[in-house]
């Protein structure tokens, strides 16, 4: 387990913490370091094993949320009823670990976004500029919801919405904290 909340260098065999997805992690003991690259922050993380195309949410896609499903071993997943506390009814809206960058397989290593500017996330097609975001509740697509302007979030603020949804997609200003 990390010591430390933000580290200087984490190792990535492609230089880019977008598009990591490997099987064996170059420094083991780097699993779970947070650390800023660029203007975006970013968590290392063990993707669950069980994110595969049997599931309701399939494997793992780019700008799909990530939840917790163990945070001692930094272990996550896109199958929301499969996260943390998943057997208390939704309470995985309240364990988003980050924003997925690519795809990843099943069981391998990645890095997911916890904080950055103008981000792409998978979104249910009603957010639009000004809006909360927060998980959807609705779906166990591993999307997020925009909630209106001037309306409390009731559960894990993602971020803040830049630009109305297109298709699944908008973007947003994300910052998720981070475990240690």
């Amino acid at each position: 387990m990390p010591n430390a909340n933000r580290v200087q260098t984490v190792y990535m065999n492609t230089a880019n913490p977008d598009t990591i997805n490997v099987t064996e992690l170059g420094r083991m003991g780097e699993l779970g370091q947070a650390y800023d690259w660029n203007d975006r922050g970013y968590q290392l993380v063990k993707v669950d094993s069980g994110c595969t195309a049997s599931t309701g949410t399939g494997v793992v896609a780019a700008n799909q949320l990530a939840f917790w499903k163990d945070r001692s071993a930094y272990l996550v997943t896109n199958n929301s009823p499969q996260a943390l506390f998943g057997v208390v009814a939704d309470s995985y809206r309240n364990n988003v670990a980050g924003v997925f960058r690519n795809a990843v397989t099943a069981g391998n290593y990645t890095h997911i976004l916890i904080r950055g500017r103008n981000i792409a996330v998978k979104e249910a097609g009603s957010a639009t500029q000004g809006m909360l975001l927060v998980a959807n509740t609705g779906s166990v697509a591993a999307d997020a919801l925009g909630i209106a302007v001037n309306t409390a979030a009731t559960n894990q603020l993602i971020g803040v919405v830049r630009t109305a949804t297109v298709t699944t997609t908008c973007y947003a200003d994300v910052d998720i904290p981070n475990i240690p």
